[in-house]
């Protein structure tokens, strides 16, 4: 289980805010944590110090992806 710190959650959101993608519609894929991300989905890395993570917009909601595994660990509303 990966915990993200409050303080790296308003890292991570100020990044994601400051560099704005595309929301992407995935028909008949949910997506929750926990959930692999399709190898189809282009992941946006987050330049931020002490975040290892990527990112994608799917259906209007912003996930926050362990690269390595493709991993969903957060989503942001």
């Amino acid at each position: 289980t990966v915990v993200i710190a409050p303080e790296q959650e308003t890292v991570i959101r100020e990044y994601v805010k400051s560099k704005p993608i595309a929301s992407i519609d995935l028909p008949g894929v949910e997506l929750n944590i926990g959930t692999t991300v399709p190898e189809t989905v282009e992941l946006h890395k987050i330049e931020a110090p002490d975040v290892d993570y990527s990112y994608t917009v799917v259906g209007g909601r912003t996930y926050v992806v362990e690269p390595a595994t493709r991993k969903i660990v957060h989503a942001l509303d």
